[in-house]
C-alpha cells in the first residue's frame, strides 16, 4: 500500500468517526469498500490514522507556544513531540488528519499573533541594552514572561496549569522585577482562535 493510498483511508477513516450528518454516513459506506478491498483489519485502521507531521519553528516561544497547543488540544492522547534540526529547526508529532488540520491552523495562527504582540511590547525593551549578553537576557526574561501571560489571555491553557504568584517568598529584587513585567506586560491581547474540526493574575506553570 502506497503513501497516497494510506492517506486516503486515513481522511476517510477520520470523517467516518468525526464527520456530520450525511458526510459521516458516505465517508462510512467508503471507508467499508475500502476495508474490503485492501483487506484491512482493525489493528490496521488503529495505525493507519497517524501521520508524523513537521512543524517549523524560528524561536524559543515558537517552540514553547507549539508544545503548549498540543497539551492544550490534545492533553488526554499524550502525544510525544520530536525536535529535529536536520533540515532546520522542525517539531514533529504523530496525529489524525483532523488533528493535524487543527493544530496546523491554530500554530500558524497563534504563532504570527504572539510574535507581533512580542515585537510590540517586549522587543523595545530588548533594543535598550547595549550588549548582546544583555540583549539576549532580557529576551530569555521577558520571553518567559510573555508566555504565560500570551497563553492565559489566549485561554489555551487546561485549569491545572495554573497557579497563583506567591509574592510572600520573592525578595524585593524578584517583586521589583515583576512588577516592572507586568507594566511591560499589562497591554498584551491574547489571540482568537476558533477551531473547525476538533477532537474533543496568575502565571502559567513552567
Amino acid at each position: 500500500m502506497n503513501t497516497e493510498i494510506r492517506d486516503k483511508i486515513a481522511k476517510v477513516l477520520e470523517l467516518a468517526n468525526r464527520g456530520v450528518d450525511g458526510e459521516k454516513e458516505a465517508a462510512q459506506i467508503a471507508l467499508n469498500r475500502l476495508v474490503k478491498k485492501y483487506d484491512l483489519s482493525d489493528e490496521d485502521l488503529s495505525r493507519i490514522n497517524l501521520t508524523r507531521y513537521y512543524f517549523k519553528y524560528k524561536t524559543e516561544l515558537d517552540k514553547k507556544l507549539f508544545c503548549q497547543l498540543v497539551q492544550y488540544f490534545f492533553n488526554e492522547k499524550g502525544l510525544q513531540i520530536y525536535l529535529s534540526t536536520v533540515n532546520g529547526r522542525n517539531l514533529s508529532v504523530d496525529l489524525e488528519y483532523l488533528d493535524w488540520v487543527t493544530l496546523d491552523s491554530a500554530y500558524e495562527y497563534f504563532r504570527r499573533h504572539a510574535a507581533a504582540q512580542f515585537t510590540e511590547f517586549c522587543l523595545p525593551h530588548v533594543k535598550r541594552c547595549r550588549s548582546a549578553k544583555t540583549k539576549n537576557a532580557k529576551r530569555a526574561e521577558l520571553q518567559n514572561a510573555f508566555f504565560s501571560k500570551y497563553v492565559i489571555a489566549s485561554k489555551i491553557y487546561h485549569p491545572d496549569q495554573i497557579k497563583e504568584i506567591d509574592y510572600s517568598g520573592m525578595s524585593n529584587k524578584e517583586r521589583e522585577a515583576t512588577y516592572k513585567q507586568g507594566q511591560i506586560l499589562g497591554n498584551v491581547k491574547g489571540g482568537e482562535f476558533h477551531t473547525q474540526v476538533t477532537n474533543s493574575k496568575r502565571n502559567l506553570l513552567s
